[in-house]
């Protein structure tokens, strides 16, 4: 929204200085030279402000989607990952086998070997 009230006001500006100087001029770069007129020229320089504007938006906005690309994919890996173990840790577990300690037999119990 701020964008908006900052953008039509421009544009507004630049319609009207480019309805208001249609009268040719000379322009020169260098060695090239053309006529034409200055709200023309300025909305020649404001479009390709513009389109510079946007490109250079799209590039920085092509990184940060391949960086977002990647970061999803490492987050799906960690999630079958997470998945993965919360299966094993959820599968019942047989009790270990408990050794019980047999006392020995001896004369002394009043029990008889056996030969």
């Amino acid at each position: 929204m701020i964008r908006l009230i900052i953008v039509v006001p421009f544009l507004l500006a630049l319609v009207v200085f480019s309805a208001s100087n249609q009268d040719p001029l000379d322009m020169w770069l260098l060695t090239y030279s053309w006529k034409s007129s200055a709200g023309v020229l300025a909305l020649l320089v404001a479009a390709v402000a513009f389109l510079l504007g946007a490109f250079c938006l799209w590039t920085a906005e092509f990184k940060q989607r391949r960086r977002a690309r990647k970061a999803e994919q490492h987050v799906k890996e960690l999630e079958a990952q997470l998945a993965q173990v919360q299966a094993v840790s959820s599968q019942p577990v047989a009790p270990a086998p408990v050794a019980v300690a047999v006392p020995p037999v001896s004369p002394a119990n009043g029990a008889e070997p056996h030969v």
